[in-house]
């Protein structure tokens, strides 16, 4: 007796919907303005990084700029390399679509709307400063930063802290950076150990289209930079020393919440331009605004210098990053695929969450703790893990902050 056929499952949603965009016909080349109306777009609309994933995703596909395949390989180049992964893969399309100039376009795009919403926020911050209003929105505002320190452990805790190996370069990474070892030192020892520890790890192979690298472009934004940072070392120390801050911060950066260590050791601790409390202000306003997280950067570069201090600090959270992506990117498939360096990125990764919690830890022992205000850190943690806007958070955070304190 013959059994009748088995149907099979129903297809999700999104794999319907990325067959349906990857069987579309090609559509003809996008231009630069195109490119930089797209990223505009999502950098202008989209709060919270789980949240602009999906946002900028659906943008790229429907227009055909990559398929979903495609989509997935490159979010894993960028998440490979140090930087904003959104920024990066902003850059990346850009780069497949037109070269360095169509990767500038979508670096731009993506970055602009909140750069000037950030350094508007910073220039009004500073002068409300000392205001009884000002205070109270702002302590209303300290406490929903730990809620978002928080939720960020315990996200970069499940993505690369599965495991006791990886949860013991966690804890590691967190107790090393409350000693006082500095971001940079923890993060390279963890790369030196990552092929060490997770030696007989196989991470699966990822499979890349090669691509020429656009070396005359490179060349000549190298030499740019090059001639800013010998101009600022001359004429303005203080920007000088500003833009290898924050290139620093940028280098040792994985994901948006990944420069919070970074940032707040180079701000706070070793250059001591702000206070902790003046910090979490900034990273506070930095939640309020859409796009990339690590634009917060803007902030302490107006704190110091003013507009051009916003400016400088803008461009050089990403500029090494981006030169790594530019160079990386023809060779991604080999790179990806060297095992060595997949286990020394899985030591990294293992860090980030470690390092975040210890800022955290740092931050939580210099406010002054309230039953109010320790239920308004919860509640903030809360509701983001439900995810709730993390705009709407933060202005429920003014408002308690305004009413209580």
């Amino acid at each position: 007796m013959s059994s009748a056929p088995q149907a099979s499952p129903p297809a999700a949603p999104d794999a319907i919907q990325d067959a349906i965009l990857d069987a579309a016909p090609p559509k003809s080349p996008a231009t630069l303005p195109e490119i930089f109306r797209c990223f505009l777009r999502v950098g202008a609309t989209a709060y919270g990084g789980p949240a602009m994933m999906p946002l900028m995703r659906e943008h790229i596909l429907r227009r055909g700029w990559l398929t979903a395949e495609g989509f997935k390989l490159g979010l894993s180049v960028c998440q490979a390399i140090p930087g904003g992964t959104l920024m990066q893969m902003s850059a990346y399309t850009g780069l497949t679509l037109r070269g360095l100039p169509g990767a500038l376009a979508g670096f731009l795009g993506f970055a602009l709307p909140a750069f000037l919403l950030i350094t508007a926020l910073s220039a009004l911050y500073h002068a409300a400063q000392g205001l009884a209003v000002t205070t109270a929105a702002m302590q209303g505002l300290s406490f929903v930063v730990l809620g978002i320190i928080a939720l960020a452990v315990y996200d970069f805790w499940l993505k690369y802290a599965r495991g006791p190996r990886r949860v013991a370069l966690t804890l590691l990474a967190c107790g090393l950076f409350l000693y006082g070892i500095g971001p940079a030192w923890i993060i390279l020892g963890a790369a030196l150990i990552g092929p060490v520890v997770f030696r007989y790890e196989t991470a699966p192979p990822v499979s890349l289209p090669e691509a020429p690298v656009p070396l005359p472009g490179v060349l000549l934004l190298t030499g740019v930079a090059v001639a800013w940072l010998a101009a600022t070392f001359f004429l303005a120390p203080l920007l000088f020393d500003l833009s290898l801050s924050m290139a620093k911060a940028d280098l040792i950066a994985f994901g948006g919440y990944g420069v919070f260590p970074a940032l707040y050791h180079e701000s706070v601790d070793l250059n001591q331009w702000m206070s902790a409390a003046t910090f979490m202000d900034g990273m506070a306003l930095a939640q309020v605004t859409p796009g990339p997280f690590m634009l917060g950067a803007c902030f302490v570069g107006y704190h110091i210098a003013g507009v051009l201090g916003a400016l400088t600090a803008g461009i050089w959270i990403f500029t090494p990053s981006f030169f790594i992506l530019m160079l990386t990117v023809p060779s991604a498939g080999r790179l990806l695929a060297w095992q060595p360096f997949r286990r020394a990125l899985a030591g990294v990764l293992s860090t980030l969450g470690g390092l975040i919690l210890a800022v955290g830890i740092e931050l939580a022992r210099g406010l002054d703790w309230s039953v109010p205000k320790a239920a308004l850190a919860l509640a903030a943690t809360v509701a983001l893990a439900r995810g709730i806007d993390p705009i709407w958070v933060v202005l429920c955070g003014v408002g308690v902050g305004l009413l209580l304190f």
